[in-house]
């Protein structure tokens, strides 16, 4: 007689002021739920509530971009995942974007997690900026930046991050306690 798999779990959350982030991180945890195998448990996690983290396997956490930084609940999010962080831990940005290719590389702060090997990877997704939502002062950062309205998430793109997510879960192999991946820990020769 055959023990079955131990289940794993698998959170996905994002921190958006107006909606257009959380969608993509609905996307993204809809298609790791179909696409993962079923000893994955993936829960779409709401912010509000960090314990959702507790002994998760494995992370995806997203922010929407404003004034240059991760919003306020995803980063307070980080910090905690940072005290006991999971095997894997993936990252999402989104917006704005920018007709000025400086000013978009300047909103990436995630990336030097991944540099130094605290994170899997960061993404960088466009993002869906509806300006009649905004409050005037919003409005007014939106044009100093010369953020451009409209909808530029790519949704092949998401998909296909979901799906590379998905097949570095399914072979196994894990990030060691420094952060780097690390063949040794599942028995793989380099």
């Amino acid at each position: 007689m055959t023990t079955p798999a131990a289940v794993k779990t698998l959170v996905v959350s994002a921190a958006s002021r107006h909606g257009g982030t959380c969608e993509i991180a609905d996307r993204i945890a809809e298609t790791l739920g179909r696409v993962l195998p079923d000893e994955w448990h993936v829960v779409r996690g709401d912010l509000r509530d960090l314990r959702v983290f507790d002994g998760a396997d494995a992370v995806v956490l997203g922010s929407a971009i404003y004034y240059g930084h991760w919003m306020h609940s995803a980063a307070h999010a980080l910090e905690y995942l940072r005290e006991d962080m999971p095997q894997d831990l993936w990252l999402f940005s989104t917006g704005p974007i920018s007709e000025i290719e400086s000013e978009n590389a300047q909103v990436i702060s995630a990336d030097a997690m991944a540099d130094i090997g605290e994170a899997d990877e960061h993404m960088v997704f466009g993002g869906k900026l509806d300006t009649s939502h905004l409050t005037f002062l919003e409005r007014l950062v939106v044009k100093g930046v010369h953020a451009l309205p409209g909808d530029h998430r790519d949704w092949a793109a998401v998909d296909a991050w979901a799906n590379h997510i998905a097949a570095e879960l399914r072979t196994g192999t894990v990030r060691s306690h420094a952060g780097t991946k690390d063949p040794s820990d599942q028995g793989i020769r380099p």
